[in-house]
């Protein structure tokens, strides 16, 4: 603002305040956040907020579409922080949820079906081994009933060591 711009509008302040007086001034009709409409001469810093014609109150009043205006003494703007622009939806965490749970599926599916093959890999080998220890088995049954020969008439199968029958007296030790 120049100068001269500054002081007309102190006149007119000054004006206002004294004899009640205001310029004819184009009023745009806004609405704060709480749904309370408010009347600004102009949105910029020097332009005047009123409710229902009267002042509005000293602080900060947000608008609808996120502007903040500080509001000093007799409703004058003092500073405007525009709008902060809305971040962009981040996409849905569901849809991020649903890859990593397929994902998971896949994975674990496959180690699955690779256990599978290896179980049946290993019934394969039991089943052979089974086979072959009943086959072992059966043979040392059949080596164990079948005589392994006609004997040699020649061996003798008599015990050649002579047993004595001599009772032992112990009676010494107990008299």
């Amino acid at each position: 603002m120049t100068p001269k711009e500054i002081i007309e509008a102190l006149r007119l302040t000054f004006n206002e305040l004294v004899n009640n007086e205001a310029a004819p001034v184009a009023l745009s009709t806004y609405k704060l956040v709480d749904g309370t409409e408010v009347e600004i001469t102009e949105l910029a810093v020097g332009g005047i907020v009123t409710i229902a014609g009267t002042p509005a109150p000293i602080g900060d009043h947000q608008l609808e579409d996120g502007t903040v205006i500080t509001v000093g003494d007799n409703g004058a703007i003092t500073a405007i922080v525009p709008a902060q622009p809305m971040p962009e939806e981040a996409p849905p965490m569901v849809e991020d949820m649903t890859a990593r749970f397929a994902a998971f599926e896949t994975a674990t599916n496959e180690k699955f079906a690779s256990y599978e093959v290896k179980f049946s890999e290993y019934e394969a080998k039991l089943k052979k081994a089974n086979k072959v220890i009943e086959g072992l088995l059966n043979l040392t049954q059949t080596l164990a009933e079948a005589p392994t020969g006609t004997p040699d008439p020649i061996v003798k199968t008599t015990n050649n060591f002579k047993e004595e029958k001599t009772e032992k007296n112990y009676s010494v030790l107990f008299n």
